[in-house]
């Protein structure tokens, strides 16, 4: 092999390497963390990378940090808190201009409905509730543009 053609596999290794999708996760339970993680391989498939935040100020310090070039493609933002709420809207992710376009979903297990209406006021764009629920996240995926029709399940009944 020349060493023209070894630059040319060297130059295209980095880019096999990046995974399909970047999920930026803020999550405090590791076992709601694995829960997430999973059901997102489910759905998306094994080509991911995960991006985790244990808490709302460690998201908002990483949050400032991205750029058009290393954003994540999906925020997955569990919600217990006020505190986990500050992630979305002006002093969070909206405040970032590298990340207006991502689609950010709350995963929470309230169903107040101020609640829900808050989380959509912030700037989320879907409200998932626990259990996190594949054939939700689907849904949710393709409602917002961000998984094509063509992955939607042709199973009406799929709902696992």
């Amino acid at each position: 092999m020349s060493e023209q053609d070894q630059e040319k596999e060297q130059d295209k290794e980095p880019t096999s390497l990046n995974p399909a999708v970047r999920i930026f996760l803020v999550e405090d339970n590791p076992d709601h963390v694995f829960i997430a993680l999973t059901v997102v391989r489910q759905v998306l498939g094994d080509d991911i990378e995960l991006v985790h935040a244990a808490n709302a100020d460690e998201a908002l310090l990483m949050i400032a940090q991205f750029t058009e070039q290393d954003r994540p493609d999906l925020f997955l933002v569990e919600s217990t808190s006020a505190r986990q709420w500050r992630v979305l809207g002006t002093a969070g992710a909206r405040s970032n201009e590298a990340l207006t376009t991502v689609p950010m979903f709350v995963i929470t297990s309230s169903l107040y409905d101020r609640d829900i209406a808050e989380s959509y006021q912030l700037g989320a764009s879907a409200v998932l509730c626990k259990p996190l629920s594949r054939a939700k996240l689907r849904d949710e995926l393709v409602r917002v543009g961000a998984l094509p029709l063509s992955q939607r399940p042709a199973d009406p009944a799929y709902r696992h």
